[in-house]
């Protein structure tokens, strides 16, 4: 059972899309939009996303001011061709990626390491694992707490979306 009740074709948008649009506010008020992977945790009801320490701008950005939006529009590569579009909206907490076993950091790497293959050259071999730590290891967890979720059918923008206000299942 989900922590989070939403309708099947949501749930199937949230682990199937590759990238969304994560935005927050900087200090300024502006938003700022960046692509990102997020780990949907459906089993707690949340999302991950991870930035490095290197380029920490999205968890200053939410450390200032929670408030952030996930927006699912594009679902090339998902393999969901009538899936609607979804937009995330919630709270969010900044955390140092600390501990590399637990379940959810687990997820979210090897989701990252199946949409991006990339990634497996740096962190198959020992030394270049040696040399990049601080960028692919020394990461700050973003965690989302949804409280609102917008749906538009078929990505249909020109009519009203449907409104989620995120029930929690215990």
């Amino acid at each position: 059972m989900s922590a989070l009740d939403v309708p099947d074709d949501v749930r199937k948008v949230l682990h199937e899309y590759y990238t969304c649009e994560v935005t927050t506010v900087n200090g300024q008020g502006q938003p700022i939009t960046w692509p990102s992977l997020p780990y949907y945790d459906e089993e707690a009801g949340q999302f991950l996303l991870t930035v490095s320490i290197a380029f920490p701008v999205k968890a200053f950005n939410v450390r200032r001011r929670p408030q952030i939006s996930l927006f699912y529009s594009d679902p090339t590569g998902s393999g969901l061709e009538l899936a609607p579009a979804v937009l995330v909206q919630g709270d969010a907490t900044v955390g140092e990626l600390l501990d590399f076993e637990s379940p959810q950091i687990r997820g979210l790497f090897r989701l990252t390491s199946r949409r991006q293959p990339d990634v497996r050259r740096f962190t198959s071999n020992r030394v270049v694992r040696k040399l990049f730590a601080w960028y692919l290891f020394q990461r700050l967890v973003i965690t989302v707490q949804p409280r609102r979720i917008l749906i538009w059918p078929h990505r249909d923008f020109s009519v009203e979306p449907r409104a989620i206000e995120v029930t929690h299942v215990e």
